[in-house]
């Protein structure tokens, strides 16, 4: 874990992604709460910086599924596959490291600190770290067949 992480997830405290980040009902609606992300993968950071606006912002996506208790041959049954395409809009601080061919995560924490949101990527293999900025977006949440 990146040393800045474990701070931030401290000041999760009474944050509820839903109300939070903006379109999080795409989630929701997708997979009937709002998941940890567990053993989902990071396929795509992208910085990105308008010349004219000077607005800075960061675009992460991820391949996302829901894992039953149901076994099926040695592997338990994962069913609601999609894709999420997460955008971070005015950044105030980032650290990455790692990202390889898979980056598979434990989990993805949210929260806030002071006026901006944070989401720290907690790694199973590959990629880790924490993107902090002003406004938390879902800009997409493409299905893909189970």
């Amino acid at each position: 874990m990146l040393k800045c992480c474990r701070q931030l997830v401290l000041d999760k405290v009474d944050f509820k992604e839903e109300n939070e980040i903006e379109n999080a009902r795409l989630v929701t609606d997708h997979f009937g709460y709002w998941p940890s992300f567990h053993d989902s993968e990071i396929l795509t950071l992208r910085f990105h910086r308008d010349l004219d606006k000077s607005l800075d912002s960061m675009e992460m996506r991820v391949y996302a599924f829901e894992m039953t208790d149901k076994v099926i041959g040695n592997h338990y049954e994962l069913i609601k596959h999609c894709f999420v395409d997460f955008e971070f809009i005015g950044l105030e601080d980032n650290e990455i490291d790692g990202f390889n061919h898979q980056n598979a995560m434990s989990g993805l924490n949210f929260g806030r600190r002071d006026d901006f949101l944070f989401c720290e990527l907690s790694s199973a293999y590959g990629v880790d770290g924490y993107i902090e900025a002003r406004k938390i977006r879902i800009n997409k949440l493409e299905p893909t067949k189970d």
